[in-house]
């Protein structure tokens, strides 16, 4: 019998970045989906226009229904607005900074021909940005827990509807990810960006307090309460599972800091990727006073 494609909702929470979510919409817009389906955008306190350009310019769109706060909650809050907002069987969580192909949800969608799948993503290991969830599932589990307002909030929710008995499957489902616009620019940004990612690693700490069993294996924990530095080094230094494997200093969303241009551009890379793996570390001890759980 032939998979009957269902409804879905396309969740976009965004947060000053009105040119790439432009796009975005645009390229939801065109999606070649086989049934009827809905883009919620969820605006969590943009100061750069964000909410008259929607409002101006997609305003003849019905497939596109809008939703703003008056100020910043986080992306937990916004995505929980879109997914209460939801009237169709399919959630999908998009980033505002993806563009996606016209058989993205297509492609998306399918392994959901299995009722055992209860989320499918084309992003990585337990989801992120263009990963899709059964609503009924994501009623049950009451959505992103708000606690992590952001960093591991995807992986907990995945790890929640696996707690049900569900399977996770990773897919293939082609988009664009444009990161121009938080892109650190200069010193000061940079510095900026490396102290805020510092501090979403507390989140680890929280992450396997709640689901000990699957995020220890997650996090590669060792002697129950120490990340393997390995794992640290390598998702910093991209030779993650799930990457390109090629040497650079980056974050996971693909903000690429350094280069492999050379042997020295190696060294730094190697170092640098070091000395993020210590102050990690350092910050998952805060994290857990936090949050009561020990992890480093």
């Amino acid at each position: 019998m032939a998979f009957k494609y269902p409804k879905a909702s396309i969740v976009v929470a965004t947060y000053n970045g009105t040119k790439v979510l432009r796009r975005a919409l645009k390229g939801m817009l065109r999606l070649d989906y086989p049934a009827g389906y809905e883009i919620i955008v969820v605006d969590d306190g943009s100061r750069d226009g964000t909410t008259e350009m929607v409002r101006q310019e997609f305003k003849k769109e019905k497939k596109i229904r809008f939703f703003g706060f008056g100020k910043n909650k986080g992306v937990c809050k916004a995505r929980n607005k879109g997914i209460r907002a939801a009237r169709y069987p399919i959630v999908v969580n998009m980033d505002h900074d993806c563009i996606p192909s016209k058989d993205w949800l297509k492609d998306l969608v399918k392994p959901f021909e299995d009722s055992k799948v209860g989320a499918t993503s084309s992003f990585g290991a337990f989801g992120g940005t263009s990963t899709a969830f059964r609503k009924k599932l994501l009623d049950k589990v009451g959505g992103y827990d708000e606690d992590y307002f952001y960093y591991r909030e995807d992986t907990d929710l995945t790890f929640k509807i696996l707690e049900l008995g569900y399977f996770f499957k990773k897919t293939k489902a082609h988009y664009v990810h444009d990161h121009k616009e938080i892109m650190p620019r200069g010193i000061a940004q940079l510095l900026g960006y490396v102290v805020k990612r510092l501090i979403y690693h507390q989140n680890d700490n929280l992450l396997y307090k709640k689901h000990p069993k699957l995020a220890g294996k997650f996090l590669n924990v060792k002697l129950g309460f120490l990340v393997s530095p390995i794992s640290d080094f390598n998702v910093v230094a991209n030779l993650w599972p799930g990457s390109s494997k090629k040497l650079k200093l980056c974050s996971p969303r693909g903000i690429v800091l350094i280069r492999n241009k050379s042997p020295f551009h190696a060294m730094a890379i190697i170092f640098f990727a070091g000395v993020y793996v210590l102050m990690v570390k350092f910050f998952r001890l805060f994290g857990s006073i936090r949050f009561r759980k020990l992890l480093l």
